[in-house]
């Protein structure tokens, strides 16, 4: 079977970006596929690398679109399944292009996200802009609740995968904490993902405030393309009396995200909305006990007592952080729960064939 795997900006990251990326190679396992890609000028241009990975223009607005247009009609239909990644470039690019039979996967929600970007007006655009562009287009959701939200266009729920190897290597929490210039003798919250206000980092800041000897590490970039660092000035300027208990990384390389998982003592996720975080599933896969927002998309798998916690407000996150920092075999039980739910449910090698599955009706 021939795919063709279209995606957008790989070297922007992200865990969508990585996401797809360890997809493709699973899959690449069983079919002949290679994955057109723009070209983001981010900071993981190693990625761009990748076997089968093929850069056909730049990440800008139409042009990105236009270029994966005509990278698609170049193929001159030479495949049996288009498997399209992105939805803002990726999908327009194959409809242009009539690219059939195609598939899209939905990491989050778009309506939602081009909402909380550019406002009410842009997600309204979003919304009919996409009862077009689905047309004759599957469409596989990574989460129960996004499974819901598009019910209408019957889409197809595969969780996302993870890849285990990565962490069965990692260091020790004495290593990881030397690596990374980090004291021992203090608590540790760890944190992963984009300093925007969607993710709420505010209520981590907060924790801070009623956790008087625990340290925060944030990782992930801070220079959103619509925002800029603005939020993280405004954290700043707002929580200046925690400032010399944390640390904002910027963006590091993917093969030091084990090393900060090992030195963490606890995962704090207070996001508003999200798909199916990597980040979360990547922390439970190293065996350490998650905090969520309790939203739709963390219900799917942080079970509430049992794999993880979830909270509703500022106060609850806080304190469920610091139980969990204050008692060591509450902190390992549910770590250790969390471990093994996710390394027994979410394996590429289960991801892919149900991939594969939904390839091959589609092909029939």
């Amino acid at each position: 079977m021939k795919v063709l795997f279209v995606g957008s900006h790989l070297d922007k990251g992200g865990g969508q970006a990585l996401q797809t990326l360890q997809l493709f190679r699973e899959l690449r396992r069983s079919v002949d596929g290679e994955y057109l890609v723009l070209r983001a000028g981010g900071p993981h241009s190693e990625l761009l690398q990748e076997p089968g990975v093929r850069v056909v223009g730049t990440l800008r607005m139409p042009g990105g679109i236009s270029d994966l247009r005509s990278a698609i009609r170049a193929t001159r239909g030479d495949w049996d399944v288009v498997q399209l990644f992105d939805v803002y470039f990726g999908l327009p690019a194959a409809y242009l292009a009539a690219a059939y039979p195609r598939t899209v996967l939905y990491g989050m929600d778009p309506i939602t996200e081009i909402g909380w970007r550019y406002g009410h007006t842009a997600s309204t655009v979003t919304r009919v802009g996409l009862e077009l562009l689905m047309k004759d287009t599957g469409l596989v959701v990574n989460s129960p609740a996004l499974a819901e939200e598009y019910q209408r266009f019957s889409p197809t729920y595969i969780p996302n995968g993870l890849d285990f190897g990565r962490f069965e290597r990692r260091p020790s929490r004495e290593e990881a904490r030397s690596t990374l210039g980090l004291p021992n003798d203090v608590p540790l919250i760890l944190w992963i993902g984009k300093v925007v206000y969607s993710k709420r980092v505010d209520w981590l800041l907060e924790a801070l405030r009623k956790i008087p000897r625990a340290r925060l590490v944030a990782v992930g970039g801070y220079n959103e393309e619509h925002f800029g660092d603005r939020y993280l000035r405004e954290l700043k300027a707002q929580y200046s009396d925690v400032d010399a208990r944390t640390t904002f990384t910027g963006e590091v390389p993917y093969d030091r995200i084990t090393t900060y998982l090992a030195a963490a003592d606890v995962f704090a996720f207070p996001s508003r909305f999200e798909g199916m975080p990597n980040a979360v599933l990547e922390a439970m896969a190293s065996g350490l006990p998650v905090v969520a927002s309790d939203i739709p998309a963390h219900r799917a798998f942080v079970h509430d007592g049992e794999t993880g916690f979830l909270t509703r407000t500022p106060e609850e996150f806080a304190d469920r952080i610091a139980s969990l920092l204050a008692d060591p075999s509450l902190h390992e039980r549910i770590g250790g729960r969390a471990r093994e739910y996710v390394r027994s449910e979410f394996t590429f090698a289960r991801v892919g064939l149900r991939h594969l599955e939904l390839y091959r009706k589609m092909v029939e």
